[in-house]
């Protein structure tokens, strides 16, 4: 399941996210997550080496929607993918950050709980590592009080 950094909230109330126009990278690492992080450089050590597959930064999100409906905010992003090539790669979490932002802050990431396996021609979408759901890839910002 995506959890939040709560460091990401926090940087939203200091403008440290556009949500409509910042760059938002997902990119593999082959740690547990850490609560304490909230930017990149907190955790880059751990990301994936380019090969088998996977290339170092990662890839780049698309927002694919963006609403406002019910007093919450609502912003999904593409699924990420990778396909393993040669002998693959290992991972165990997959991390979303702001790459726009001055010190490209954590947003959320999933930790699988244990190390996954890419071999060749498998795709980490397909697997159902990356692919991002109702629940996977949205951010959500909202209450229950809204003036109407």
């Amino acid at each position: 399941m995506f959890k939040y950094y709560s460091a990401f909230f926090a940087a939203l109330a200091t403008e440290k996210h556009n949500l409509s126009s910042d760059t938002f990278r997902a990119r593999l690492i082959t740690s547990a997550l850490d609560p304490a992080d909230d930017t990149w450089s907190d955790i880059s050590a751990d990301e994936v080496t380019t090969g088998g597959g996977y290339t170092s930064g990662g890839v780049a999100l698309t927002i694919v929607s963006a609403s406002y409906t019910n007093g919450a905010y609502r912003v999904v992003f593409d699924s990420p993918n990778w396909t393993g090539s040669g002998g693959g790669f290992t991972f165990r979490s997959l991390v979303v950050l702001n790459d726009t932002a001055p010190s490209d802050e954590l947003v959320g990431a999933i930790d699988f709980g244990r190390n996954i396996t890419i071999a060749s021609g498998e795709s980490t979408e397909t697997l159902g590592y990356s692919k991002f759901d109702e629940l996977d890839g949205q951010i959500i910002i909202g209450g229950s009080s809204v003036i109407t």
